[in-house]
């Protein structure tokens, strides 16, 4: 029976001042792919979050997600697999408009 392995998610720019922390490591299940993990990451930290994130359930031109060093796009995209034999690394970038403030 194969057993989960981790993840380091490492939050850059924008995306930082709205979760509040540099890093996550997350236990993942196997077989888990990256849009999988990005959805429980938008269920975690919440609307503002998946808004720079996502836009009709594509990543925003203003994200980019890197997965072990390369962009997630030449890697599969969202259908990229995690949990290999080693920690996966992904690290979320958003630059563009500034947070919304009240």
């Amino acid at each position: 029976m194969a057993s989960g392995s981790t993840c380091t998610v490492t939050y850059v720019g924008l995306i930082r001042r709205i979760v509040g922390r540099r890093e996550d490591v997350l236990a993942l299940e196997p077989e888990t792919t990256l849009g999988e993990l990005l959805r429980q990451l938008c269920s975690r930290y919440g609307p503002e979050f998946e808004r720079y994130l996502f836009e009709r359930g594509e990543l925003t031109s203003q994200a980019t997600v890197l997965f072990n060093g390369r962009n997630a796009h030449n890697r599969g995209g969202m259908a990229a697999k995690l949990g290999g034999d080693t920690e996966d690394r992904v690290e979320i970038v958003v630059l563009g408009p500034p947070v919304a403030g009240g």
